[in-house]
C-alpha cells in the first residue's frame, strides 16, 4: 500500500510532462506539415504570379498609354476652347469697335447733311426737298438703313454742288425789301452765291443763311426739311442791281458781266450793322451825358486857349527900349521905359509882377483840360461797369441767353469807355502841348524882361558918369 501511495504521486508529477512532451511532437508535426503545404502552395501561387504577371504588365501599360492619348486628347480640346473662348472676345470686341466706327460715321454723315442743309439758300432747299424727305423717311431701320439713307444725302450734296459750279438757274419768288412784299423772279445760283431778278425790276444777292437757322439744333426729318423759309433779298447798289438783273435776262451762250460778294453777305450784314454817332450815343446809357460835357467844356476852352496862348506875338529882334512891339511885349517895354528910379532890382520886380499876371491869366481855365484828362476814362470806365453789372443779371435772369444778346450787351457797356478815351486822349494832348507852349512865351517874356532891366541899368550907369563929369565943371 506503501509502495502505491509512493507511486501515485510520482505518477501524478511524471504523466504530465509526458502527456506533455507528445504533444509537442505532434504540434511539430503538424507545423512542420502545415509549413509543406504553405510553401506548396507558395509556391504554387509565385508560379501563377509568374504566369499573369506578364499579362497584367502589358495590360497596365496598355492602360497607361491609353490614359496619357486620352489625357493628351483632353489638354488639345481645353486649348481649343480657350483658343475659342479667346476668339470670341476679340471678335466681340471687334465688332463692339466696328459699330463705335459706323456710329461715328453715321453722326459725321448728319452732322454734313444738316451742315449742307444749313448753308443752301431756301431758294435752292425748295429744289432738293423731295429727294432729301425720301432719303430721310429710310432712317427709320437699323444702322445700316440709316448709314444708306445719309450715303444718298451725300450723293445729293455732291451732285447739288456740281450744279451749282456750273450756274444754276431756277424760277421762285423772294420777299424784297423795304415792304417785305414777295415777288416772283428768277434765281440763278453759281458757287456760294445766289442772285435774284425779280419780274418787277428788283434785283440783287439774296441772304446767305448762318448757324442761326431754325434747324440748327434739331435732327433732320422728313417732314422738317419740307418746311422752307422764305429767300430774302439784300438791296445792292443800284449799278450792282442794274448788272444783275441784265446778266439774268441775258440769253444762253452770251457773255455777261456780273458782280460779286467775296464776303458772301456778310458785308451787307456788317454795313446794317453800323450805328451812326447819335445810335452809339445812345447805346452809351446815362454815363454818356458827363463824358459829352467835359468834352464839350474841354473842347471850347481849348480852342480858346489855343487862340489865346499861339496869338500872344513874339518879338524877332532883341529887347530895346525905343523898340516896337505887341501885345505882352510893348507893355513890358513901356514899363521899362517909364520906370524913373535908379534902382533896377526895383524895375526887375515891377516886371515880374507883369509877367506873373500875364501868367495866370493864360492859364485860367487850362487846369480843367487836364481834369478833363484824368476824369473822362473813370466815367467811361463806370458806364463800363455798371454795363457788364446788366449783362451779369441778364446771365442770372435767363439760363441760356442768346451769344448775340449777351454781345450786343457788352457792346453797349464798352461804348462809355470809347468815348472815355475819346475824350481823354485829346484833353490830355492838348493841356500837354498848351502848357508847353504857355511856358515857352513865358520864358521869353522873362528873357525879354532880363534884357530891359539890362538896358535899363547900362542907362542909369551912363546918366550917373554924366552927372559926374559935370558937376567939376560948374
Amino acid at each position: 500500500m506503501k509502495v502505491v501511495y509512493w507511486f501515485l504521486p510520482f505518477f501524478s508529477v511524471i504523466m504530465p510532462w509526458v502527456v506533455h512532451a507528445q504533444g509537442i511532437q505532434q504540434v511539430r508535426a503538424t507545423a512542420r506539415q502545415d509549413l509543406q503545404d504553405a510553401t506548396q502552395r507558395l509556391a504554387s501561387l509565385r508560379e501563377t504570379i509568374e504566369k499573369e504577371k506578364i499579362p497584367l504588365a502589358q495590360k497596365v501599360a496598355s492602360q497607361e498609354r491609353d490614359a496619357a492619348a486620352k489625357r493628351k486628347d483632353l489638354d488639345r480640346k481645353l486649348r481649343l476652347r480657350d483658343n475659342r473662348d479667346a476668339n470670341l472676345l476679340q471678335l466681340k470686341e471687334e465688332v463692339q469697335k466696328n459699330e463705335r466706327e459706323l456710329e461715328s460715321s453715321l453722326r459725321l454723315l448728319k452732322d454734313y447733311a444738316r451742315s449742307w442743309r444749313q448753308g443752301t439758300p431756301p431758294a435752292e432747299q425748295a429744289l432738293w426737298n423731295q429727294r432729301l424727305s425720301q432719303s430721310l423717311s429710310q432712317d427709320q431701320g437699323p444702322m445700316g438703313q440709316s448709314i444708306q439713307a445719309y450715303l444718298d444725302i451725300l450723293q445729293l450734296s455732291i451732285l447739288a454742288t456740281h450744279e451749282q459750279a456750273g450756274g444754276l438757274s431756277f424760277p421762285g419768288d423772294a420777299i424784297v425789301p423795304p415792304e417785305g412784299m414777295r415777288e416772283d423772279g428768277i434765281f440763278w445760283a453759281i458757287g456760294p452765291v445766289t442772285f435774284f431778278s425779280g419780274a418787277e425790276g428788283s434785283a440783287g444777292f439774296i441772304e446767305k443763311p448762318f448757324h442761326s437757322d431754325q434747324f440748327s439744333s434739331v435732327d433732320l426729318s422728313a417732314d422738317s426739311v419740307k418746311r422752307l423759309e422764305p429767300s430774302r433779298l439784300q438791296k445792292a447798289s443800284d449799278a450792282s442791281s442794274e448788272a444783275i438783273a441784265l446778266a439774268l435776262s441775258t440769253p444762253t451762250d452770251t457773255l455777261a458781266i456780273i458782280p460779286l460778294d467775296p464776303s458772301l453777305g456778310k458785308a451787307f450784314v456788317m454795313e446794317g450793322g453800323e450805328l451812326s454817332l447819335l445810335e452809339e450815343l445812345q447805346k452809351g446809357g446815362i454815363w454818356i451825358y458827363p463824358i459829352l460835357f467835359f468834352a464839350a467844356i474841354s473842347l471850347l476852352i481849348a480852342v480858346y486857349k489855343a487862340f489865346q496862348i499861339l496869338g500872344v506875338p513874339t518879338p524877332s529882334e532883341l529887347a530895346s527900349l525905343d523898340g516896337s512891339y505887341r501885345g505882352p511885349f510893348e507893355l513890358l517895354r513901356k514899363t521899362a521905359r517909364s520906370y524913373q528910379g535908379n534902382k533896377p532890382e526895383i524895375l526887375e520886380e515891377i516886371l515880374y509882377e507883369g509877367i506873373i499876371d500875364f501868367q495866370v491869366r493864360l492859364e485860367k481855365a487850362l487846369p480843367l483840360i487836364a481834369v478833363t484828362a484824368a476824369t473822362a476814362p473813370l466815367l467811361g470806365l463806370l458806364g463800363t461797369v455798371t454795363g457788364m453789372i446788366d449783362v451779369f443779371r441778364q446771365i442770372t435772369n435767363f439760363a441760356n441767353p442768346e451769344n448775340s444778346e449777351l454781345a450786343r450787351g457788352i457792346s453797349e457797356a464798352l461804348v462809355t469807355t470809347k468815348f472815355g478815351l475819346i475824350t481823354a486822349i485829346p484833353s490830355l494832348i492838348a493841356h500837354a502841348l498848351l502848357s508847353r507852349r504857355l511856358q515857352g512865351v513865358v520864358s521869353k517874356l522873362e528873357g525879354f524882361a532880363a534884357r530891359l532891366v539890362h538896358l535899363k541899368r547900362e542907362q542909369s550907369s551912363v546918366a550917373e558918369k554924366a552927372n559926374s563929369t559935370d558937376e567939376p565943371t560948374a
